[in-house]
């Protein structure tokens, strides 16, 4: 019976949300990323499409890319955020060239939740999936393993996240936060994505607390790569010198100047820091692996290479994982050493590192620096189980072969060498932080205006979408349309001209959203009852196009009077909407708190001009009233003092502006 093929999970499906879970913040840091790959990973996720995002209107992912790449505009990947350098002038790297993740996930349970870090030697990117051989690494950490509090591997996996959590606080200082802090004043106050990136911070926090002194996550702020390596693989496979070593990498130095024919510099001292460190022996077997149409100063240094006794080899197409006519090429940066014996199978004392640095003296060799080390991370870890290929019945998950691109039939000669290829290209004009990170819409009888949360800045212009400067009002600037998702502004930064697109802000905090479809009455609760599943505005089966939905609010034939020979319906329809709500609501989690009042408000807003509504205003009575009392409320947003019932009152405060009933009589005795 033949294997099944193996198939381990694409860079993208390590976004995937665990059975019962669902993403709640997330940090992506990377060298570049595109649209197309991003989409693919927040709704994998969020477990919401790009319309279901789009509606929400809140950031479910932060991205930190190189500054000289382009921007990702607001509207291109829904739910994502790619923020901004602060100043053009504080680039403590030469690259950001770090690529890893830290994705914050809600469990099934009150309080339960699942962090997962992630890194890759892949950027964020289409290509990365599609067409380049890299590879990554990922763990995860359950809120229920903390309750045992156990030491030994969680809290080795505990370490990493605190190492990558403190690189998060390093680049988080250099970066402009201002959209992810949006709600935490102003009338939306404790919005979605800021109580969504509290929760990731608290948990991370946790495992920080719970974390032992060895992590396997490195990077390179004060030491680079090659200065740790030997220490993190004492710690992490222990001493004993390995006979076989495997170095590949996606680029390798420029080919220029006397070294060019010379075995590349830091390849060199790789295997220098091995041996030095009793971790190599000094007749092992060293393989380097390539990309043959694109390796820089390789290809010139064939002979030299072959003279010092290591083979040089194209990577392996990885046929196993890609199948049998995938062409991929090699990007993918990693260390690989083990034992070898010729009566065992096993990979002795193996060990891997993987991660963003090439193998060059930027990438591996130098601590970060503005202008000569590139920002990088990776990570070092002891595999356990890896055999060499030998034949016969192998499982594929443990042959080294399947899961690192290695070979041992195909050698690269100097009779033909590789293609030197071309050299990592120059980032361009760097990507700094507007004025303003967002503008709020307030609409108008014509157009709307658009008004900074906070002092104007002098010299900003917002542009139309023929490109025009807006004209400037004393509290904005006039908009000729309708409502647009983002604006593009422009100002001038040092003699600078500077133009970024920036999203808009609506009347419920939601930025870069769509339009809210009109609802009927009927349609409210529909909108309501499957939170917290995104919405999709779909009318539920049956409904029809929403002209007459309050057609039979009225009983025209008499046979439904009330006291008075009013009709009993608007009030019951309103009571029946006000009774779900409280029965949803009061069984709601905590952490479900704020998505719940962005939704409710998010709807209810939307039925204001109902008849049902007008007919309340008519009675001179306050529908709402009866959600403040204590009983339609769950237990921890009761009281108006604290932070979840401080959000409560002002939605309702909000809500009952919207519908013209805050100066009217409340419902029932005793309601607040």
């Amino acid at each position: 019976m033949s294997e099944k093929p193996l198939c381990p999970p694409s860079l993208a499906q390590l976004f995937d949300a665990p059975p019962d879970h669902q993403g709640v913040f997330g940090w992506l840091c990377g060298y570049s990323a595109d649209a197309d790959f991003l989409n693919q990973a927040v709704e994998r996720f969020t477990l919401e499409t790009a319309g279901q995002r789009a509606h929400r209107g809140r950031i479910s992912l932060a991205l930190i890319l190189d500054p000289g790449q382009p921007a990702i505009g607001p509207v291109d990947v829904p739910g994502v955020a790619h923020l901004p350098l602060r100043r053009a002038d504080a680039r403590p790297f030469r690259l950001l060239h770090a690529k890893f993740a830290l994705l914050g996930f809600r469990g099934p349970g009150d309080g339960a939740w699942r962090l997962r870090l992630i890194v890759s030697t892949g950027n964020w990117t289409r290509q990365t999936v599609e067409e380049s051989l890299d590879l990554a690494w990922s763990m995860d950490v359950d809120s229920a393993e903390l309750a045992g509090h156990g030491g030994g591997e969680l809290a080795e996996r505990c370490a990493d996240l605190k190492a990558a959590w403190e690189l998060l606080g390093f680049l988080q200082g250099l970066f402009d936060l201002r959209l992810l802090d949006a709600g935490r004043s102003g009338r939306h106050r404790h919005g979605e994505t800021v109580a969504a990136r509290d929760s990731l911070a608290e948990w991370a926090a946790r495992c920080v607390a719970l974390a032992g002194p060895r992590s396997r996550f490195i990077d390179n702020r004060r030491q680079s790569l090659l200065e740790q390596l030997a220490p993190r693989v004492l710690a992490q496979a222990g001493e004993g010198a390995r006979n076989y070593l495997a170095m590949g990498s996606g680029f390798f130095e420029s080919a220029t100047g006397a070294n060019a024919t010379q075995v590349p510099g830091v390849l060199a001292a790789i295997v220098a820091a091995l041996r030095g460190a009793g971790l190599l022996t000094a007749s092992a077997t060293i393989d380097v692996f390539i990309n043959p149409l694109a390796c820089q100063a390789v290809a010139g240094a064939v002979r030299a290479i072959n003279d010092a006794g290591w083979s040089l080899r194209p990577a392996a197409p990885m046929e196993v994982v890609f199948g049998r006519h995938a062409q991929r090429s090699l990007h993918a940066k990693f260390l690989f050493s083990a034992r070898e014996r010729s009566n065992s199978a096993a990979c002795g004392g193996a060990w891997v590192y993987l991660g963003s640095g090439n193998l060059t003296g930027p990438g591996f060799a130098s601590p970060m620096s503005a202008h000569g080390g590139n920002l990088e991370t990776g990570v070092v870890f002891a595999p356990e189980g890896l055999e060499w290929p030998r034949g016969g019945q192998q499982a594929a998950a443990t042959l080294v072969t399947n899961l690192l691109p290695l070979q041992r039939n195909d050698k690269v000669s100097p009779e033909a060498p590789p293609a030197a290829g071309a050299d990592m290209p120059e980032p361009g004009e760097a990507h700094v932080a507007p004025p303003l990170a967002w503008l709020v819409w307030t609409a108008r009888e014509e157009g709307g205006l658009l008004q900074a949360d906070g002092p104007m800045p002098d010299g900003l212009a917002v542009l139309d979408a023929a490109g025009t400067p807006c004209v400037r009002a004393d509290d904005g600037f006039l908009w000729p349309a309708s409502r647009p998702r983002q604006v593009r502004l422009s100002w001038q930064d040092a003699g600078r001209a500077r133009e970024c697109l920036v999203p808009v802000m609506d009347e419920f905090g939601r930025l870069a959203a769509t339009d809210l479809a009109s609802l009927g009455f009927e349609e409210a609760w529909w909108a309501l009852m499957g939170f917290p599943a995104a919405p999709d505005d779909d009318r539920p089966p049956g409904a029809d196009d929403g002209a007459g939905d309050e057609g039979d609010d009225y009983d025209e034939g008499g046979g439904g009077g009330g006291a008075g020979g009013v009709a009993p319906y608007p009030v019951r329809q309103m009571m029946e909407l006000i009774e779900n709500i409280a029965a949803k609501q009061t069984a709601l989690a905590r952490a479900d708190w704020p998505a719940w009042c962005a939704r409710l408000e998010q709807t209810l807003a939307r039925i204001a001009g109902s008849p049902v509504v007008a007919y309340f205003q008519a009675l001179g009575l306050n529908p709402l009233s009866p959600l403040r009392g204590a009983a339609f409320r769950p237990d921890f947003a009761e009281a108006d003092g604290t932070r979840e019932g401080e959000m409560y009152v002002a939605l309702l405060a909000r809500l009952e502006e919207k519908w013209g009933v805050g100066g009217l009589q409340g419902i029932g005795a005793g309601v607040r």
